[in-house]
């Protein structure tokens, strides 16, 4: 571990970060912690604190302070603790398999940072330590459902509700691990979900893939609630696959319009083993 020399400036600006509990900032934060200092002063303490060790580079601009006890090489933090640090001006949220994660509903690790935003962010992928932060844009009426999760004794991030995290999913399974995954996390979730709150969120996304999915899934895992017959009544006749991420083939679903490209004892089989 490469040694970590604080100088009196260093010091000045992380014990500025620390009285206000802050472990990330930008450089206009900066500047305000060293008010006497010029700017490209600023940006090359900035620069050099990132060479030894102190500071992480999250992006241009931001910077994420290291434990003082952390080796720099391998330190990365919790990856949703970064999204509201990097996503500009736009408004944002924690969504698809990243939000199942914070749910505990995945049985396989997540390899990305998937962030719902409210303006269209360019590069749509940063990179940081080899982790991919993907930014996923939502039109107005689609965003929305979001509130704060606790992901650990301190922190709190903003993320997709549980019902909102589904509708998300169905929408585009791609995103989420696909079909099987969502179904196994309705399952696991069945007892915690808010059927009215989710029908609510349905109507209000207005997407038919959304309700030939959701009501397909329930029934295939038979979760009977009054909201199906709600769903068939809402439902049009033109069809949509299953699963986005597999041919067009296998058997069409009249009931759902939906052409189930995937085997129902392939889904059951996934969930219940």
């Amino acid at each position: 571990m490469k040694h970590k020399y604080i100088s009196t400036q260093s010091n000045e600006l992380l014990s500025y970060f620390n009285e206000k509990d802050r472990f990330c900032f930008g450089y206009g934060e900066a500047f305000k912690a060293l008010p006497e200092s010029s700017e490209s002063a600023v940006k090359e303490l900035l620069s050099d604190m990132t060479k030894r060790g102190l500071l992480m580079r999250l992006k241009e601009g931001v910077y994420y302070i290291i434990p003082y006890e952390q080796d720099a090489e391998s330190f990365m933090p919790d990856w949703h603790l970064i999204p509201e640090f990097i996503v500009k001006d736009a408004q944002h949220y924690i969504g698809y398999y990243s939000a199942l994660q914070i749910h505990n509903l995945i049985t396989q690790p997540s390899l990305k940072e998937q962030i719902v935003v409210s303006k269209q962010l360019r590069p749509s992928v940063i990179t940081i330590k080899n982790i991919p932060f993907q930014f996923i844009y939502h039109n107005p009426d689609h965003f929305f459902g979001m509130k704060k999760i606790w992901i650990d004794n301190f922190h709190k991030v903003q993320c997709s509700d549980l019902e909102k995290t589904i509708i998300d999913c169905l929408f585009k399974p791609d995103y989420a691990g696909g079909i099987v995954e969502i179904a196994r996390a309705i399952s696991i979730s069945a007892n915690r979900i808010k059927f009215e709150k989710l029908l609510e969120y349905v109507t209000k996304f207005k997407s038919q893939a959304v309700i030939k999915r959701l009501g397909f899934l329930l029934e295939l895992l038979n979760i009977d609630n009054p909201i199906i017959e709600k769903l068939l009544k809402e439902k049009t006749a033109s069809y949509i696959l299953l699963d986005t991420e597999l041919p067009k083939s296998g058997k069409m679903i009249s009931r759902w319009s939906i052409h189930q490209n995937l085997e129902t004892e392939t889904i059951k089989s996934a969930i219940y083993t």
